[in-house]
């Protein structure tokens, strides 16, 4: 087991190098820079020399590989920068932002699949049943609806019609644990729903191949029940592929909070994301883009050690 975490973790070096420049160079890539936002803000008469004064201040006049390397430099010591737009470090910048989207994103996949595993195994057991038919249409609903959509329908439907649930905005647990649940558990149904879709559909097809094998139908044959055939005998092996699966789809819970984090009003790195993108605040982005990917890595390193507990021969390989 040791040595796979240690080849996983090897691995992951060149992937992290190559977002880093992906990032980096299409930052770069995009028209204007931040120092075209500022003169536009400010709506005067600015001197060639005066820009290129700015640009010198943001260090984005030096060649691009340049501005690369020391950004790297200062990544790997822990340095994220300082913010193009407020002259604050960027750490400081993102840490209170974190909380509200792993908040949501861990409701999200704890919901997703609350609903999907006991639903797929459900829909494999008894085939055409209601059990399948309402498990295919969580699917299709999960597959096919946009993250705006079900944001906004469950704007409507829960807060403006019935005034349930707070439209927008985010408390700390810290504040107000109850309040905190309350105006999160929208924004988590909202990410969950492609989520749900695709752990309910892989777990169908997980339960249903592992109930074919033949120590499934010598256990019925013994006289268990369906019930104690899935939950102590078909589980284990067909939890392997949901769990890969799921370890996979984390950056669909980043890319889902990018949207749903701007529809409600969420103060979390998703939508600190959109604003530093339209802002042209580069190390903000940067750093932003960096830390993701580094959490889907490590997700990708945490689904190995899980396969390996429940499979100790993928650890041998």
């Amino acid at each position: 087991m040791l040595s796979l975490i240690t080849r996983r973790v090897i691995a992951t070096i060149p992937v992290l190098f190559l977002v880093s420049v992906a990032v980096f160079g299409l930052m770069r890539l995009l028209p204007g820079d931040v120092t075209d936002l500022i003169l536009s803000d400010a709506q005067a008469n600015v001197s060639e020399e005066q820009v290129a004064e700015l640009r010198r201040q943001y260090g984005i006049d030096q060649p691009v590989y340049i501005q690369y390397a020391k950004w790297v430099g200062r990544l790997a010591t822990g340095d994220l920068g300082v913010s193009f737009r407020n002259k604050q470090d960027v750490g400081q910048i993102i840490l209170p932002r974190l909380w509200p989207t792993l908040q949501i994103g861990l409701m999200a996949i704890l919901l997703a699949t609350a609903v999907g595993v006991p639903l797929g195994a459900l829909s494999a057991s008894f085939p055409n049943s209601l059990w399948d038919k309402l498990g295919s249409l969580i699917t299709f609903v999960g597959a096919s609806t946009p993250y705006f959509l079900a944001g906004g329908v469950l704007i409507y439907v829960v807060s403006l019609q019935f005034n349930l649930l707070p439209p927008s905005g985010y408390v700390s647990p810290l504040v107000d644990f109850q309040e905190s649940l309350r105006r999160s558990i929208m924004p988590a149904v909202t990410i969950s729903l492609s989520l749900a879709a695709i752990i309910l559909r892989q777990s169908r097809a997980s339960f249903s191949d592992v109930l074919q094998l033949p120590y499934i139908r010598t256990a019925y044959a013994k006289g268990l029940s369906k019930s104690t055939v899935v939950l102590k005998h078909a589980l284990k092996n067909a939890l392997l592929p949901v769990v890969t699966i799921l370890g996979l789809q984390l950056g669909l819970v980043f890319s889902g909070a990018v949207v749903t984090e701007t529809v409600f009003a969420v103060p979390g790195i998703g939508r600190l994301l959109v604003d530093s993108i339209l802002g042209r605040d580069y190390p903000v982005v940067q750093a932003l883009v960096m830390i993701i990917a580094v959490a889907v890595t490590f997700s990708t390193l945490l689904v190995d050690i899980v396969y390996g507990a429940l499979d100790p021969r993928s650890s041998r390989s």
